[in-house]
């Protein structure tokens, strides 16, 4: 017999507990799945899996206790076909035609933890394949029911981006020398490619590096002698480069540079602490940054002055990042906390829950319609920004996720403390393993083409892969040798 339970911090979906007998009480009454499942020689029948027959009997078993009509925990009722399928608190249950996808299946079969039921063996086998062929036909309610339409399926179809006309914009000119050459390089801490030229820019020591990711050229070296860069943004036009960071527990600030000359534009904010996390605004007006003081402050590019602040955070700012189109802003913490605020205003628009760890990065889809978060709680979570419900939740590393981006037509690229980096496709099937690099990797670049993967990790290896195929193109140095 069973009790279900489940902590609350997980956000439930099905918990099962064994549960002592207690005499002279019955918990539960085991119902046997509806039977001429298989024929006499073990061979499938004809007869559709369904809710009704046969996926609802193995849930008032072992489920019903906790997520029924009467108590819902996590808000998910699992004892009708029409709760079930609306999912609970923490977004759907149930992706139609995808078992593997499917959140509840993936706890009660133990692919992803927490595993249900905790302190137990995972449901038998025969169990586990009725559900999976279930979810797999299209979940159906009964056996006059059709397929369902899959819920808050994601829409692959991309709108065209906004390309600025002309020539894409690279460096002409730059100067070459490195501001320092240090013995080993350090940690790569940031790195961004621009979204219409063939360009790659990283991190180095008190300086930012410019490549051209098609022919592996040096294009330029930037001074950045306010310390360590830790995030790096190019704006949606690929004409300007923000360069954010600092030195820990003494200042934190960004710079903006004209991407084509190299010139500096601004310099913005002031803070007590590195900045950790930054973005500029699709019409170049905003710049958004935070760090360890956990506050978000957005400045006018314009004069520099503060435009409003945000103190909702209550862990050290991790990721800030601007929807495409402008309209949202989106920042993450190291306590787990995702929130989505009015560009423009800082009114709060949403707040994500669902991670149960830091968030480490985040990034929008090119239509701003989705956004990617990663933590290190293992998963890449996808939430569709009309109800700010999650629609997506994939378990992409072992041990926690440090970064995830977006390609232009929709894919997503991401790394993990497994050490490797993988490409997915949007209904979170991975299409392809990068590595494993030498050190934790750090940053993740998405080449304008979407034909190049750059990683860099914690040793200072900056490696240039080819997205279709997965082989290694090139390491770049994040601190170059002087030009002889």
């Amino acid at each position: 017999m069973y009790k279900l339970a489940w902590p609350r911090e997980f956000g439930v979906r099905c918990a099962l507990q064994n549960w002592g007998m207690l005499p002279g009480i019955v918990l539960a009454v085991v119902i046997s799945p509806a039977p001429l499942l298989f024929g006499a020689e073990g061979e499938a029948a004809a007869e559709k899996i369904t809710y009704v027959d046969h996926v609802r009997p193995i849930l008032r078993e072992h489920c019903f206790l906790c997520h029924n009509q009467n108590r819902s925990q996590n808000d998910l009722k699992l004892d009708s076909y029409e709760t079930l399928m609306a999912g609970g608190a923490s977004g759907p249950s149930i992706e139609p035609g995808d078992a593997e996808n499917s959140y509840l299946y993936m706890l009660v079969s133990h692919s992803e933890q927490p595993f249900m039921p905790p302190n137990a063996d995972r449901l038998p086998d025969e169990k586990l394949a009725i559900i999976k062929r279930w979810i797999e036909g299209g979940a159906l309610k009964d056996s006059g029911s059709t397929a369902a339409k899959p819920k808050n399926q994601i829409d692959l179809s991309l709108t065209a981006s906004n390309q600025p006309q002309g020539t894409p914009i690279l460096p002409e000119n730059l100067p070459k020398t490195p501001v320092t050459t240090p013995a080993r390089p350090g940690a790569v801490t940031a790195a961004a490619s621009a979204p219409w030229a063939p360009l790659t820019v990283v991190a180095g020591q008190h300086q930012v590096v410019l490549y051209n990711n098609q022919t592996n050229e040096l294009l330029g070296i930037l001074p950045f002698p306010e310390g360590t860069p830790h995030v790096i943004k190019f704006n949606r036009a690929g004409s300007i480069l923000l360069v954010g960071g600092g030195k820990a527990a003494l200042r934190g600030v960004v710079v903006l540079f004209d991407v084509k000359t190299g010139n500096r534009l601004a310099e913005l904010g002031d803070e007590l602490d590195v900045v950790l996390a930054a973005d500029i605004s699709s019409d170049n007006k905003l710049v958004a940054l935070g760090g360890p003081q956990k506050a978000v402050r957005v400045y006018d590019t314009s004069d520099g002055s503060e435009v409003y602040s945000i103190k909702k955070h209550t862990d050290w700012v991790t990721a800030i990042e601007f929807s495409p189109d402008g309209v949202l802003l989106a920042t993450a913490d190291r306590g787990g906390g995702v929130f989505i605020w009015e560009a423009d205003t800082g009114r709060e628009y949403q707040t994500l829950a669902g991670h149960t760890a830091p968030v480490t990065d985040l990034s929008w889809r090119s239509d701003s319609n989705l956004l990617a978060t990663a933590s290190q709680d293992e998963t890449v979570r996808l939430w569709e920004m009309e109800r700010g419900q999650q629609v997506r939740s994939i378990k992409a590393h072992a041990g926690g996720v440090t970064t995830v981006e977006f390609f232009r037509d929709g894919r997503l690229a991401t790394c993990g403390r497994d050490g490797l980096c993988k490409t997915w496709d949007a209904s979170g099937r991975q299409i392809r393993q990068f590595g494993p690099l030498p050190d934790l990797p750090l940053v993740v670049a998405v080449s304008q083409d979407n034909a190049r993967v750059a990683v860099g990790d914690f040793a200072g290896d900056f490696v240039l892969w080819n997205a279709e195929d997965g082989k290694e193109l090139a390491k770049l140095p994040t601190n170059p040798a002087a030009p002889q």
